[in-house]
């Protein structure tokens, strides 16, 4: 399966770097270390992340299968994983399918509890 977004984050700082360097970073809307940015998966904002390899960290966009429980408004959380406003949740999901394939749960994430996250993920692409 492949992604059609990307989660990208500056890692090192902007300054000492050479000036086109930094206007990409701009461009890519990376302009504030940690901070992420969303970009489309395509061969040119590949080509031009791939000028930035050692200054950014890139991953999947995961879309979550649920609302964030505690925020009525969308919410990328850090680890890359999207949550959509629930009124949004279902046409999201429409358009950039199941990327379940692709969650990057935290190493001590307990077994059953991925089990469970990626079942009612799994239900919404079954409706």
């Amino acid at each position: 399966m492949t992604n059609k977004l990307w989660c990208v984050k500056l890692i090192k700082p902007l300054k000492g770097n050479r000036l086109p360097i930094q206007e990409l970073c701009t461009e890519l809307g990376l302009t504030v270390q940690y901070k992420p940015a969303i970009v489309p998966n395509t061969s040119r904002f590949n080509s031009q992340l791939h000028k930035l390899k050692n200054l950014i960290h890139v991953q999947p966009l995961v879309i979550a299968p649920n609302p964030y429980p505690f925020a009525d408004h969308p919410f990328l959380a850090p680890n890359g994983v999207f949550y959509p406003s629930a009124d949004k949740l279902e046409t999201i999901n429409k358009k950039y399918g199941n990327t379940s394939g692709v969650i990057d749960f935290p190493g001590t994430t307990h077994p059953t509890v991925k089990r469970d996250i990626l079942d009612k993920y799994q239900a919404l692409f079954e409706k």
